[in-house]
């Protein structure tokens, strides 16, 4: 019984300590330890001096990482890199740092501090703090976090990007449209893989530099076509599949089936449409994925962030189909956190 407690006790304190770790992960990748330590191991004073910090108290954050595994301390206050605090270079390319990033800066920080007075009043935790909705508002005004979200995506992009074209075939569509696809990363990587045409479609500001980055990528400017809208209020034509990642997870119920209506509407009759999605586990089922993915934890996150939107079940996106004229075909697992539901018309 002893024993069984102090695990209990142990697993509790791992919670309960977890925003130091975070807090502690945000700050050093944002001033950019783990880009400075890429290169060679520095003593405190030197990091200090180079991210503008007090010496003394940068030591006791770095020390603590440390403990946790995040960077090597060697004698005389000589902090190293690991393969930890790799993953969290952010100098390169979109990476784990971006991610943690986004999901740790000060304005989600201040949003979940609401998520008390968002379950009593109903009200969207984000848009307590900040007055503004995440997405259409704050990211428009707020360059920094606009480019954090963008990198951060990319990074979810091209993790399961292998997995998940090993799982399905895009080849057999002709034209496949990302709705809600950010910057195109993954169109980018379908057009580049599979040789089929592509649409990214997504709202006016998150695709005002989208070419610019597709030419980026090495996509020819007639391989990609670029189209700015709201998807509750249209849905474009021209594409045999329609593929959204991560994007459903943004609107409530009624919103969620307006959208797969439209959709519907502009697919051909052989059209399908791929939902990209970490599904949350239904009950009995293991609850946490191999790459560390707890997705009824990140639930939370949507909901703190969006009006009425979060992961949900795979029985709850098939009836979000079902009710918008759409038959499920088939569910295919990639290896990791991100799962393909396939759906043709009904």
């Amino acid at each position: 019984m002893l024993g069984t407690a102090s695990a209990s006790i142990n697993k509790l304190a791992q919670g309960i300590y977890g925003y130091w770790q975070s807090q502690c992960l945000y700050v050093v990748t944002k001033l950019g330890i783990p880009n400075l330590l890429h290169s060679e191991p520095m003593n405190v004073e030197t990091l200090a001096q180079k991210t503008c910090t007090k010496a003394e108290n940068l030591y006791v954050v770095l020390r603590a990482l440390a403990h946790l595994g995040v960077f090597l301390e060697k004698p005389g206050r000589v902090f190293a890199a690991t393969d930890l605090s790799e993953h969290l270079v952010t100098n390169k390319e979109p990476s784990l740092g971006h991610f943690l990033m986004h999901i740790t800066e000060p304005s989600m920080w201040n949003a979940w501090r609401e998520l008390e007075n968002s379950l009593k009043t109903g009200e969207v935790a984000f848009e307590i703090a900040h007055g503004q909705n995440f997405y259409n508002s704050f990211m428009t005004e707020n360059a920094d976090s606009k480019a954090l979200f963008k990198n951060a995506m990319s990074f979810l992009t091209n993790t399961a990007i292998e997995s998940l074209f090993e799982a399905y075939d895009f080849s057999q569509f002709d034209t496949v449209m990302d709705v809600g696809g950010n910057q195109g990363t993954l169109i980018a990587h379908i057009v580049k893989r599979f040789g089929c045409k592509g649409i990214l479609f997504d709202l006016p500001n998150e695709v005002e530099a989208s070419a610019a980055f597709l030419a980026t990528q090495g996509i020819d400017a007639d391989a990609v076509q670029v189209i700015a809208g709201n998807a509750l209020e249209e849905i474009p034509k021209g594409a045999d599949a329609i593929v959204m990642k991560y994007f459903l997870s943004v609107f409530n119920v009624e919103d969620t089936i307006s959208l797969l209506t439209k959709c519907r509407e502009a697919l051909p009759k052989h059209g399908k449409v791929l939902l990209l999605q970490t599904l949350v586990p239904p009950l009995g089922a293991p609850v946490e994925y191999s790459d560390g993915t707890v997705p009824a934890l990140a639930a939370v996150q949507m909901m703190i962030t969006n009006p009425g939107g979060y992961w949900r079940t795979e029985q709850e996106y098939k009836e979000l189909f079902e009710a918008s004229g759409f038959k499920p075909e088939k569910v295919i697992h990639t290896g990791n956190s991100l799962t393909v539901m396939e759906f043709s018309k009904s």
